[in-house]
């Protein structure tokens, strides 16, 4: 159907359906005998067709039309589709391109234009921060971003350690591990915690991305972006799919091909007193 993502099929019988581009299978009621050829412009009626078909036609139209438009606000809500992109390098355009597809055009910043966006009441803030970095240089700043929850915005991260992958989980609420939690516990959960943390400050020149891992990274992105984006709970964690998300740290590694899940739990920071405290 010209216009839309809908096509019109016509049954071995005769029935005239449309299948929706979301899927659906509507049964039509009284269409025009000649509907397909009129809809591609093949109609085989020696005239134009009459004002009735017209009707009929530009009726269905819209009614796909309205479809379509309403299943994207259900696919991303406009309330959500304030989103800042931090960083550079192909996974973010692939980010990038696929939100523009969904009618959300991202914003680039930087760190500290995110946070002074965050910081002033009556700027347009982020609802949604995604960072990328290639390098713990391209990391360096995110432990200052792990605030944004605080001011109610969401913050997804992922990265690359040497050739490996790695999505961090979802923060939506100051309880949910921030960068800095999620390097620590990896570093306790490590079995040689010592050269890991090396590591992690290391400057590594390393290969370029497989288109592989480009795109299983970006899906993980995308896909944890619209589960946050279509929840509209998120804020109080009451979606299990966003719960999860936000207790999770995703990992592949393109040398084995092996992706795997980790899960992640918040902690309050040890408490550290401004001044010294006097024991008798």
């Amino acid at each position: 159907m010209p216009g839309t993502g809908a096509h019109v099929v016509t049954d071995a019988d005769g029935t005239a359906v449309v299948r929706t581009a979301a899927g659906r299978f509507l049964r039509l009621q009284s269409p025009p005998p000649d509907l397909t050829r009129i809809l591609t412009g093949e109609s085989t009626r020696p005239a134009a067709p009459a004002a009735p078909d017209e009707e009929y036609v530009a009726a269905l139209r819209a009614e796909m039309s309205s479809r379509e438009a309403a299943d994207a606000r259900r696919r991303w809500p406009a309330a959500r589709r304030t989103v800042t992109l931090v960083g550079s390098g192909r996974v973010l355009d692939d980010v990038a391109e696929a939100l523009d597809e969904w009618d959300v055009h991202p914003r680039r910043r930087t760190t500290d234009s995110v946070l002074q966006e965050g910081a002033e009441p009556g700027t347009h803030a982020a609802h949604l921060v995604i960072a990328y970095g290639d390098s713990p240089a391209e990391r360096a700043d995110w432990p200052r971003l792990d605030t944004l929850p605080n001011a109610g915005i969401a913050w997804l991260r992922a990265y690359r350690d040497g050739e490996n992958c790695f999505v961090d989980p979802l923060c939506v609420t100051p309880a949910d591990p921030g960068s800095e939690q999620v390097r620590r516990r990896r570093l306790a959960a490590a079995l040689v915690p010592g050269p890991l943390r090396t590591w992690q400050h290391a400057t590594v020149e390393t290969r370029p991305m497989s288109s592989g891992a480009r795109m299983l990274t970006v899906g993980r992105i995308l896909t944890v972006a619209l589960a946050w984006a279509q929840d509209r709970e998120a804020t109080a964690g009451d979606t299990a799919t966003v719960d999860v998300y936000r207790r999770t740290l995703w990992k592949f590694v393109p040398a084995t091909g092996v992706v795997s899940e980790h899960p992640v739990l918040g902690y309050a920071p040890p408490h550290v007193p401004d001044e010294p405290v006097d024991r008798p």
